[in-house]
């Protein structure tokens, strides 16, 4: 008993499974079929096939659905029943709100229920469309020469950043920097070579000889260092004073972090850190 509620399921839904195939295949002919109907005065006959056609809403295209609405509610006007010629003139109009008929194709009586059931539907209220508020420009600092040579003053490179010249700036900071700080290694094992070479005492001429080679090494390259970063040195203040800003720079924020000021009475220069 139970094998046979089971085919018998397997074939209702079988059946219906082709008969949904079958009208998914016919949409189209439906609507032609439909169309035909109108155009010929067989209103009755096109109303059964548009609303069969409806009855798969969902698999029909948007331009379809609208076609079929449209013609639905020509049929109704030709019916006479206007309510419901509105009512589907309407659900197309949901659809295409921009929808208009040819008044060379179509008769004034249907374009005037058309235009009531157009008027009738409630109307979108405009909205305000949201403009974001625009972010208020910053003046672009003016960039002065004595403020670089200034900056350059206090730390090399620098004041090739306040210029705009960020990349030039990093460079000669860097150099500046590994200069600065070999030169001032070099001077303390130069001080401490020399304190050695007096140490020794003057009978172990050998151990004197080696001692004053380590010292005259650290002094030689104190004084290389030192001279490459005066070099350096000035260079950088050179620079910033004979060349031009960077063009297409903004110059804004150039001084974030890093700052100098100088007054009457006062020097200050330090970094800024935010939090």
């Amino acid at each position: 008993m139970g094998k046979k509620y089971i085919v018998l399921f397997i074939l209702i839904m079988l059946n219906v499974s082709i008969a949904q195939q079958v009208s998914e295949d016919s949409l189209d002919l439906m609507l032609v079929r439909a169309k035909t109907f109108y155009n010929s005065g067989e209103y009755e006959h096109a109303i059964s096939e548009l609303e069969k056609a409806l009855q798969y809403l969902k698999q029909l295209e948007k331009g379809d659905q609208v076609e079929a609405y449209k013609y639905l509610g020509f049929s109704y006007v030709a019916f006479g029943d206007k309510a419901k010629a509105k009512e589907q003139f309407k659900k197309a109009l949901v659809l295409k709100p921009n929808l208009t008929l040819d008044p060379a194709i179509v008769s004034p009586k249907i374009i005037k229920i058309f235009e009531e059931a157009k008027a009738e539907l409630p109307t979108v209220p405009f909205i305000t469309p949201v403009v974001e508020p625009t972010k208020p420009s910053v003046a672009k600092q003016e960039v002065s020469t004595s403020g670089a040579m200034m900056r350059s003053c206090c730390i090399p490179g620098w004041g090739q950043m306040y210029k705009g010249q960020d990349s030039k700036g990093k460079r000669m900071m860097i150099a500046a920097g590994v200069t600065f700080g070999v030169s001032i290694i070099s001077w303390v094992l130069q001080e401490a070579a020399h304190t050695k070479y007096l140490d020794v005492g003057p009978g172990n001429i050998h151990e004197m000889d080696d001692a004053y080679k380590r010292y005259k090494f650290w002094y030689s390259t104190a004084v290389f260092t030192s001279l490459t970063f005066i070099g350096v040195y000035f260079y950088n203040i050179y620079d910033v004073i004979f060349t031009k800003p960077a063009t297409g720079s903004s110059m804004i924020n150039l001084d974030k972090g890093i700052y100098c000021t100088v007054d009457k009475n006062r020097f200050q220069i330090g970094y800024n850190i935010s939090f």
